[in-house]
């Protein structure tokens, strides 16, 4: 999963399904990362409940995250390269 406002935004704020739990389990750090800009996250429209959240609200939300994940030190999967010194 690329780390894009799109993709943040879906993972957080889609319905539960199994393909999402799959998400989840392999991108931990993102999740993470949404659990802790969600403790302390007010939406920039004033809406109160994620429900009435605008696009906007999202996109700010998503934006957080990635701030949250760029200050983390450990690197995103598809930033990690492989070397094969065989």
């Amino acid at each position: 999963m690329k780390l894009i406002v799109k993709n943040i935004a879906n993972l957080w704020f889609s319905a539960d399904t199994p393909i999402r739990q799959y998400k989840i389990k392999l991108h931990p750090e993102v999740w993470a990362a949404c659990q802790k800009v969600n403790r302390y996250f007010k939406a920039p429209s004033g809406a109160v409940r994620v429900e009435q959240y605008r696009k906007s609200d999202k996109v700010a939300f998503a934006n957080a995250v990635l701030d949250v994940l760029e200050k983390t030190d450990t690197p995103a999967k598809e930033d990690v390269r492989v070397y094969d010194f065989a």
